[in-house]
């Protein structure tokens, strides 16, 4: 990378350290002025610049997954190199990381089964499918959870729907 760039992007995170600073400073006095309009606009902006940053951050995100994944394989293996350390660096190899996933789970666990690695199959339920069902046990049905088996909580959060 142009040391332009690294430069660039060095001034650019000082200063996103230090607007979130002043965002913070802002926010507490926002807060402080207990007016719940003025609350929820300051919510909506930090909400909006937020997702701009995140947006940009993605933008890098695919950039250093294409360089990984990608480029920097296929200059190594033109350049017939599996390790190279390079000083500043360090020690820069190649290595898989493999990943498989079952396209019929009951066929997979009796082929696991079959094949002597049951040990793998591990009973699990979704986190999100038991909290949908502690929401409907306590909205719909009146009833908890118990709570020496099951830890449940509750988080309010904010939702803006445009007009």
């Amino acid at each position: 990378m142009k040391q332009e760039n690294i430069d660039y992007l060095n001034r650019v995170l000082g200063g996103l350290n230090k607007v979130a600073e002043m965002v913070r400073t802002d926010t507490a006095n926002t807060v402080a002025t207990n007016d719940h309009v003025a609350l929820i606009k300051h919510y909506d902006q930090v909400r909006k610049l937020t997702e701009q940053i995140k947006e940009a951050r993605e933008a890098l995100d695919e950039m250093e997954k294409r360089l990984s994944r990608e480029q920097v394989p296929e200059a190594m293996r033109g350049a017939g190199v599996k390790t190279i350390t390079i000083e500043g660096i360090g020690r820069v190899s190649l290595s898989n990381r493999w990943s498989c996933t079952m396209l019929d789970k009951q066929l997979g666990f009796d082929y696991l089964r079959a094949n002597g690695a049951e040990g793998l199959i591990i009973e699990t339920v979704n986190s999100q499918t038991l909290a949908a069902y502690a929401k409907e046990l306590s909205t719909e049905e009146g009833k908890e959870l118990p709570a020496d088996v099951f830890k449940t909580g509750i988080m309010t959060y904010t939702s803006i729907t445009k007009a």
